[in-house]
């Protein structure tokens, strides 16, 4: 199972940082290889991005589906509709002992099905590059609005 994190402190109020992470259409744009996001519901969005997998390059369309949205964090699966690719992550929102918030994102996948013992290498280079390009995104986005 791929598993990626990473944590960027932002300076900015930790209410606005909460409320760019609570609006999944502000951020959706920002992962490497967005093409587009199509909103479902409040709770659910599908996303297709063009996915760099090493010598494979595709376009992957996940279901994002929120399982729990507070104030400080947002916890999400992700279900492969375009490959039998699926997982699960969260953002979550900390305040720092010098009163920066700090945004951490967490993401898991794993592939199934006849093309798993070749995807799932690919997926472990894959997560941790892709949750690092999409916080890091994610916090200049969120400190320019």
């Amino acid at each position: 199972m791929a598993t990626g994190q990473h944590s960027k402190e932002i300076n900015i109020q930790k209410n606005k940082l909460e409320d760019f992470i609570r609006h999944k259409e502000q951020w959706a744009v920002l992962i490497p290889g967005y093409l587009h996001h199509e909103l479902l519901n409040e709770d659910d969005m599908i996303w297709v991005f063009q996915g760099d997998f090493g010598i494979i390059q595709k376009a992957v369309k996940v279901k994002l589906k929120v399982k729990k949205s507070d104030a400080h964090q947002l916890q999400f699966d992700l279900e492969g509709l375009s490959d039998p690719i699926n997982g699960d992550g969260s953002f979550e929102v900390k305040q720092n002992q010098n009163e920066s918030p700090q945004l951490t994102g967490n993401l898991t996948m794993k592939a199934s099905g006849f093309l798993a013992g070749m995807m799932n290498p690919v997926l472990d280079n894959f997560v941790p590059r892709l949750v690092e390009q999409l916080v890091e995104a994610m916090a200049l986005q969120a400190a320019k609005d």
